[in-house]
């Protein structure tokens, strides 16, 4: 398994996964107990993402075939426009964690079903937190209430829950992280 920064012919199987991972196909018990990626993604946006501080790729084989097993998407806080991840970005900055430029956003982030289960979260996590440690002081990501399963994961990871809010008749989590901390939380684990 490799972990780097995606490119623009990576764009279909990030989309195809991230297309997958919605659970729209799933009851509202399957979405909750197998999580489920909120928000809608095309192309367009998915470049604004790669130029900016990175989407994040794992590289497996299945099959004998080489194939992207999972996606991590990072952007600067202060780009997020609209939605839940300008929600999110501005609770945060609100509470002055940080300053505007030192906070990036983390996810969407999807595992395909065939590699769950193998710890390719947890290093994806540690990928990003080493490459963007450097220009960025706190990681935010935000949770839909009705995702449990991505809540567990969360809460699982030395992350600080950082409030809540609402949107759109939806709940939301947000998680906060300091990438050195993270870091120094799984050195010698992994």
């Amino acid at each position: 398994m490799q972990i780097t920064k995606s490119d623009h012919n990576d764009i279909p199987a990030i989309l195809n996964i991230l297309s997958e991972s919605k659970g729209d196909n799933l009851t509202a018990q399957q979405r909750e107990e197998d999580g489920f990626t909120q928000g809608a993604m095309d192309a367009g946006m998915l470049a604004t993402f790669q130029s900016g501080s990175g989407v994040f790729v794992s590289r497996d084989e299945r099959e004998g075939q080489p194939e992207i097993s999972g996606v991590a998407m990072t952007i600067r806080g202060s780009l997020a426009k609209h939605g839940a991840a300008q929600a999110a970005y501005n609770a945060v900055l609100s509470s002055g964690a940080a300053a505007a430029d030192q906070i990036f956003l983390y996810g969407p982030v999807s595992v395909r079903k065939a590699f769950r289960g193998q710890g390719l979260l947890t290093k994806l996590l540690l990928h990003i937190c080493h490459a963007l440690k450097d220009t960025f002081t706190l990681g935010v990501a935000f949770v839909d209430k009705e995702n449990h399963k991505s809540l567990l994961i969360h809460r699982h990871y030395p992350m600080t829950e950082a409030g809540e809010f609402e949107l759109n008749g939806r709940g939301y989590v947000i998680f906060s992280f300091e990438p050195q901390k993270v870091l120094a939380f799984y050195a010698g684990r992994t």
